[in-house]
C-alpha cells in the first residue's frame, strides 16, 4: 500500500510553484487572503495534513494540524488513485466525508479539489 507521504511530495512542489508564482501579480491579494490552509486527509490506514503556509509554501506532513480548514475522510485506496493520476478514479470511494473548518477553506478546497482528482 501507498503512503500518502510519498503520493503527496510531487502534489507540494507543483502547487507550491503555482503559489509563489500567483503571489508576485495582482492575483496575489486575494491568493494571500486563503493562506495558511491546512487540509487534514483521514484514511483508514492513515492521516496526514497537507499544508500551504502564508509564503506559498507547500508540505506534508503526518498527523492532524491545530487549526484545520478542512477534514477529508476518504478510502485509502481512493485517495492514492486520484492524487496519482489527478483524475476522478473510476470506483467509488467507501468514505468521503468532508468537513469545513473554515470558509476560506472551503473556497480554496473547492477551487482545488479538481486538481487532485477529487
Amino acid at each position: 500500500m501507498t503512503d500518502l507521504i510519498t503520493v503527496f511530495e510531487p502534489i507540494c512542489r507543483e502547487v507550491e510553484g503555482q503559489i509563489k508564482g500567483a503571489l508576485g501579480g495582482l492575483a496575489g491579494i486575494v491568493v494571500k487572503s486563503y493562506l495558511p490552509q491546512h487540509w487534514i486527509f483521514v484514511t483508514e490506514t492513515e492521516t496526514v495534513t497537507f499544508a500551504v503556509d502564508s509564503k506559498g509554501n507547500a508540505s506534508v506532513a503526518n498527523g492532524t494540524s491545530a487549526s484545520p480548514d478542512v477534514i477529508i475522510g476518504i478510502d485509502h485506496k481512493y485517495l492514492t488513485e486520484a492524487l496519482k493520476t489527478r483524475t476522478r478514479p473510476s470506483f467509488d470511494p467507501k468514505t468521503f466525508d468532508l468537513k469545513f473548518h473554515t470558509a476560506k477553506g472551503r473556497t480554496a478546497f473547492n477551487f482545488i479539489r479538481k486538481r487532485l482528482g477529487l
